[in-house]
């Protein structure tokens, strides 16, 4: 089936369930991420988490704040100093600042998970296999 149509659901598909699909709880009020626009010198980490969990997350979290600061460095003594952290702020308790810098995507999301006490999505896609037919439409 060519289109866009099965491309659209495996992209809503991909944003509802997997790794990432969390549900942070009602006190955390937003979060930053600072990272650079080149990805030398630690900064790898930080673009995928930005390209793979961020849209997860609000996507389950929709009236939370994310914003992502993309800064840009002309030296290298720049590059090597440029910060790249994970802020997440709360409402009845001091900000969390992660610093992300030389860490996996993977270790972020947990450092994510761990710092906010954060509950990940259940699983809610239909089971594989055959519709039963033997239901009635009419008695």
């Amino acid at each position: 089936m060519p289109g866009r149509f099965p491309r659209q659901v495996d992209f809503l598909a991909s944003l509802s369930i997997g790794k990432g699909a969390l549900r942070l709880p009602n006190n955390v009020e937003k979060m930053t991420l600072t990272f650079k626009k080149l990805n030398s010198y630690g900064h790898m980490g930080a673009r995928k988490f930005w390209r793979l969990y961020l849209p997860k997350i609000q996507f389950h979290n929709p009236n939370l704040p994310i914003s992502v600061i993309r800064t840009e460095a002309s030296t290298e003594a720049e590059h090597k100093a440029a910060p790249s952290t994970l802020t997440i702020s709360f409402k009845d308790r001091t900000p969390v600042v992660l610093n992300v810098k030389n860490k996996h995507s993977d270790s972020i999301l947990r450092d994510v998970v761990s710092a906010t006490r954060a509950a990940p999505v259940k699983d809610t896609t239909p089971p594989l296999g055959k519709p039963d037919m033997r239901i009635k439409l009419n008695p």
